[in-house]
């Protein structure tokens, strides 16, 4: 599965951070987070909120260009983005997803 490019934007020569969307669908979810290399991995930073369609969450998180590790907590239970690559964590001992946001 290839890995998601992500395009960022520059200005005055120097990389400015990327608004990307991060979504997940699951009708079972009643709280999700995002938890990756951008926030400290803190499962309070960054929450999804709940979409018009029952069981879609998402957020907008700025990132610069690189290589970014995240996954998903829903209901208390971490999970790898169905959407994505995924890399494993040699930290934690599970697996993780990547997503590489690229500058032009």
């Amino acid at each position: 599965q290839a890995i998601p490019l992500i395009p960022a934007s520059h200005v005055s020569g120097e990389a400015m951070p990327v608004p990307v969307q991060f979504t997940l669908r699951d009708v079972r979810a009643s709280q999700v987070s995002l938890v990756g290399d951008f926030n400290g991995w803190s499962q309070t930073a960054t929450s999804l909120e709940p979409g018009t369609e029952p069981g879609t969450w998402s957020v907008t998180v700025p990132l610069s260009a690189g290589r970014h590790v995240y996954a998903f907590v829903v209901n208390g239970k971490w999970m790898t983005d169905p959407r994505a690559q995924q890399a494993p964590d040699l930290d934690f001992g599970r697996a993780n997803s990547v997503l590489i946001v690229q500058a032009p």
